[in-house]
């Protein structure tokens, strides 16, 4: 009887989430476009197109920033340059961290570069005052090379926050060099 209680117990014990928090961001709160490379982009565009009403035609009808409660990235030039960054506040109470991204995709070619990489934010004394120091994080995805249900597509990756306090997780993110569409719903922390 003791065996089949400790068998059962060891079986709760490891069938439990080990997750006990879960919180989503929603990508039309915490993303945005990279505004500086934006603007480099523009000039160049505007430099090859040579009328300043029809550039900012084009910029003015492209599919980017927030709607529907998501946020969408199709730019209509400079689509290597261009980026997008989301910024997740981390707390002294998450070490290991899941991370789930969840976006829709249209329009990509399989095989295309374009997708995301992960740093972490730290805001750090060094006795005369605070820094911001940005640390790169080795991995990231691809965004054709996620498996697609209907153009749904979900990335999840741990990263270890060590209950770090005054850090935030950085995603920063690209589309295909010719075409397609991204519209990330959220980002959620489990830990």
């Amino acid at each position: 009887m003791k065996n089949v209680i400790a068998v059962s117990a060891l079986v709760t014990l490891f069938s439990t989430n080990v997750f006990a928090k879960v919180e989503t961001y929603p990508a039309a709160s915490v993303c945005h476009e990279d505004v500086v490379k934006k603007n480099s982009a523009f000039e160049k565009h505007l430099a090859k197109e040579g009328n300043f009403e029809q550039a900012m035609k084009t910029l003015t009808l492209e599919k980017v920033g927030v709607a529907d409660g998501r946020f969408m990235f199709a730019p209509s030039f400079g689509r290597t340059e261009r980026q997008f960054v989301c910024n997740i506040p981390l707390n002294d109470d998450m070490g290991n961290v899941k991370v789930n991204m969840h976006a829709y995709l249209t329009g990509m070619k399989a095989g295309r570069p374009g997708g995301c990489e992960f740093s972490t934010l730290r805001r750090i004394s060094d006795g005369m005052g605070w820094k911001i120091f940005d640390y790169a994080m080795p991995g990231g995805f691809a965004w054709t090379g996620l498996k697609s249900n209907g153009g749904f597509v979900d990335f999840s990756r741990f990263i270890d926050n060590e209950y770090r306090r005054s850090t935030s997780l950085k995603v920063t993110c690209r589309t295909t060099w010719d075409q397609g569409e991204i519209q990330l719903n959220h980002i959620e922390l489990e830990y």
